[in-house]
């Protein structure tokens, strides 16, 4: 399977539930700021749940850094591959992040779930904020009035949240704008 198949068949079985619900958000290609990376699907609800897709055409020489990254963001975290790669990234993977197995048999796609996702350890809350706009940040600080600088860089402003408050309500309030985002295109400081 390539890559679209396996996006299509994400959209068809796991994800279904959170297309059409008003409380959810299913974003592809959601960029990263902070650690300059992109995660394949993301689906933002009362958590943020990344699914990193490895099809059997790509490679695995990145996924120890995209982990790294998305380990910053993401509450749950799935790689979905297909029989090929699963040995190697169940062996490679932290405990938390989950394993999805799809296949196509018989002309029948099916997705299997090897090893559920846990909930994340490791978020930080810096990358958490630097998934924001700036007018996202400034709007976010402004609401939580905590002092800052309007003219501070991008980076800044993000630190500033990032220190000021407890990272869930942070994640809380970030998922919050990126689901009522109507563009995502990519935004410079």
């Amino acid at each position: 399977m390539r890559d679209p198949n396996i996006r299509q068949l994400l959209r068809r079985t796991k994800l279904s539930e959170y297309l059409n619900d008003e409380h959810s958000k299913v974003v592809e290609e959601m960029k990263i700021p902070a650690a300059n990376a992109r995660i394949d699907m993301a689906v933002i609800n009362g958590h943020f749940h990344g699914y990193e897709i490895k099809s059997a055409c790509d490679t695995l020489h990145r996924l120890p850094n995209q982990l790294i990254a998305y380990s910053y963001i993401f509450d749950y975290l799935t790689v979905v591959t297909e029989k090929k790669y699963h040995e190697r990234i169940l062996e490679s993977i932290p405990d938390w992040v989950g394993v999805m197995v799809c296949s196509d048999k018989k002309d029948e796609q099916e997705i299997e779930v090897i090893k559920a996702s846990s909930i994340n350890p490791n978020k930080n809350s810096f990358f958490i904020a630097k998934l924001l706009w700036n007018e996202e940040l400034i709007e976010v600080l402004s609401e939580q009035k905590i002092p800052f600088n309007k003219k501070q860089r991008n980076w800044i402003l993000c630190e500033t949240l990032s220190q000021n408050m407890e990272i869930e309500k942070l994640s809380l309030i970030v998922r919050e704008k990126l689901k009522i985002r109507t563009s995502w295109k990519i935004k410079e400081d």
